[in-house]
């Protein structure tokens, strides 16, 4: 028997179980258009790839952050909803309300069915939580890329939705703390101010 057969990794059934858990992810979508000409949107797998790679390149230039754990922490932090389902920010205000609940419940579902990869429940914890730099980083990080997403599509999901630059910007002022990120958004929205042709015609809008 090979040494890696002797020692206590993880079998082959076990890794098979992982890979059929996140393909859920892949079906997972979520609201943003992936561009200005497709109406196909982008899945929670997709959007948290383009997280962490974001969160990479950027954390890599702040010493103070540990840019391993923002990579992992973006990589998982949008996984409950392979139980939970996507709630749009500005959809529907049930499932608004019910948003808390039901990521508990798909986070402790996720406990109880790897007990063997605690790390990955930890994780989600800790941006949950948001009680360290690097849960903080990602968080605000995770709030901007919609908009930068939907910005690089032309607007396409704001006028579809008919969302405009001011709810935007009230939801992102609430929520994008991170001292890190901030001058990001503030210049993202000195663009976006440039451009009221990616939004929903106020006349239109109820």
């Amino acid at each position: 028997m090979s040494d890696i057969k002797k020692a206590k990794v993880p079998q082959l059934n076990r890794i098979l179980e992982l890979q059929s858990f996140v393909q859920n992810f892949h079906y997972i979508e979520r609201v943003v258009h992936l561009s200005d000409t497709s109406e196909r949107r982008e899945s929670d797998t997709e959007h948290s790839y383009s997280l962490a790679m974001m969160a990479w390149f950027v954390a890599l230039h702040f010493p103070e952050l540990d840019t391993n754990k923002c990579i992992r922490l973006a990589l998982v932090h949008d996984l409950v909803e392979i139980y939970a389902g996507d709630t749009f920010t500005f959809g529907d205000k049930e499932l608004i309300a019910s948003k808390a609940q039901r990521e508990l419940a798909a986070l402790e579902r996720i406990e109880k069915e790897w007990p063997d990869f605690k790390e990955l429940s930890d994780d989600i914890h800790e941006y949950e939580n948001l009680e360290t730099p690097e849960s903080s980083f990602v968080f605000a990080l995770d709030k901007i890329i919609p908009s930068i997403v939907i910005y690089l599509g032309g607007g396409k999901t704001w006028r579809d939705h008919s969302i405009t630059l001011e709810q935007i910007r009230e939801v992102k002022e609430r929520k994008v703390k991170s001292p890190l990120v901030l001058h990001y958004y503030d210049e993202l929205f000195e663009i976006l101010e440039t451009l009221p042709h990616y939004f929903p015609d106020k006349k239109n809008t109820p």
